[in-house]
């Protein structure tokens, strides 16, 4: 193992008041690398003008300009970040910093660029559009601690504290074929009477009530994962009857609590899959989860929140007040990569509070229904395959988790042929 080098954190006057989020960036930075921060040390890493001698020094161009603090913590200034952050460009292996590396990886990770957004899709879900580009590069915070390691420890490629793995996630978003039993009746009778086309109804009927659901799903999976040495992991709703949202909980409990144990019998990680109106509502958020442990039995302490919808001040201070350690919420269904900027599990922050949190995040990088189906794009299984292969190597080279969502209830090729291959190229 690396010997630890030490450094201290110096900031200049005038930029102070950021020094809780400069300190988080340094919390990252030492989480990823061989690197430690202390008030002891000889060498600093300084933020600003007027940097001490022989100290590394990062440039102030995203503090003090591209936010303001009040009050309610710290805010975007969204016409000017957004162009801050798109000046970014990885450093050069050596020389000095001539991007805002410290402030980056705050951004990125806090997310936020989320707060307030004025632009926003029809879930109300912030736009991979407006964040930097992902898909295939490499993570800007990623980037980022690496440039900083780098100029700490006078090596150009310092050894990661992290290392490459793979997560199996998958949403329950429909424990049977249906959301409520007679749902799929209406549609059935359209294909008959309307599009006169009985081998459509004859199709639509089995994959709702004689699909096999959900045993065959969930075995399959847990099958899968099995034969890579990994847990799978499984994301179930509470009680809802919002329509955004599966009943299940309520209409099926004890095929839930089946389903769960079997899960839980092999091995396998139950997690919670919090509903479309809880991202900022901490009375409904609590009421799902502790219906879902009511039900399962199960103690919850991670998941992904439903259509990843998330608020960026609410969503993790909900998530870290309810003592969950794990959240998979982080990415955009239609780009793959790293939506917080890093391929590591990191911290989240509280923009509200100003203080990093105990619950810990992720983004999820793949998702099946972001590359295939057609509801944002519909690749080839073989072009699908490529992306991802692209998406874990960044994750081998930074040392990071690859998370990987595929739904429940998709037991039909070509959907099983490309996550069998998915496996195959990424475990």
């Amino acid at each position: 193992m690396p010997e630890v080098v030490p450094y201290k954190l110096s900031i200049a006057p005038a930029l102070e008041p950021f020094r809780a989020e400069l300190e988080y960036s340094c919390d990252f930075l030492d989480r990823c690398y061989f690197v430690k921060r202390s008030v002891e040390a000889t060498r600093a890493l300084h933020y600003g003008d007027n940097a001490p001698t022989n100290a590394v020094a990062v440039p102030a161009k995203i503090f003090p300009g591209g936010v303001r603090l009040d009050q309610q913590g710290i805010h975007p200034n969204h016409d000017r970040l957004g162009a801050l952050l798109a000046e970014y460009r990885p450093a050069a292996e050596d020389g000095p910093l001539e991007h805002d590396a410290l402030a980056l990886i705050f951004c990125m990770l806090s997310r936020v660029e989320e707060r307030d957004a004025r632009t926003v899709d029809r879930y109300g879900r912030y736009r991979a559009p407006n964040s930097l580009p992902m898909a295939g590069a490499a993570p800007p915070a990623d980037c980022a601690v690496l440039d900083l390691a780098r100029r700490l420890t006078g090596e150009t490629n310092p050894q990661s504290r992290t290392q490459y793995e793979v997560m199996l996630t998958h949403d329950v978003d429909c424990l049977r074929g249906y959301h409520r039993p007679l749902a799929p009746l209406r549609p059935i009778l359209g294909d008959i009477v309307k599009r006169m086309n009985p081998a459509r109804a004859m199709a639509r009927a089995r994959d709702a009530w004689f699909s096999g659901e959900p045993w065959r799903s969930v075995r399959m999976l847990m099958d899968l994962a099995e034969k890579h040495n990994r847990p799978a992991r499984f994301y179930f709703m509470g009680p809802t009857n919002s329509s955004m949202d599966s009943p299940y909980a309520l209409t099926m409990p004890a095929l839930l609590r089946r389903v769960t144990d079997s899960v839980q019998e092999r091995g396998h990680i139950i997690g919670f899959h919090p509903g479309f109106g809880t991202p900022a509502n901490s009375a409904e958020w609590n009421r799902q989860h502790a219906g879902l442990e009511a039900v399962t039995g199960a103690h919850v302490r991670e998941g992904r929140q439903h259509v990843l919808a998330y608020d960026a001040v609410a969503t993790p201070e909900i998530w870290d007040d309810a003592g969950m350690a794990l959240d998979t919420t982080l990415g955009f269904p239609e780009r793959s990569g790293f939506r917080s900027g890093t391929c590591r599990r990191f911290v989240a922050y509280s923009l509200r509070r100003r203080q990093p949190l105990r619950l810990e995040q992720l983004s999820t990088a793949i998702m099946d229904f972001g590359l295939l189906g057609g509801k944002y794009r519909d690749l080839s299984p073989d072009a699908a395959l490529a992306e991802c292969e692209s998406v874990a190597e960044v994750c081998r080279t930074f040392g990071g988790t690859l998370v990987i969502l595929y739904h429940t209830g998709q037991t039909r090729d070509p959907l099983r042929e490309f996550y069998e291959r998915l496996l195959e190229i990424t475990c």
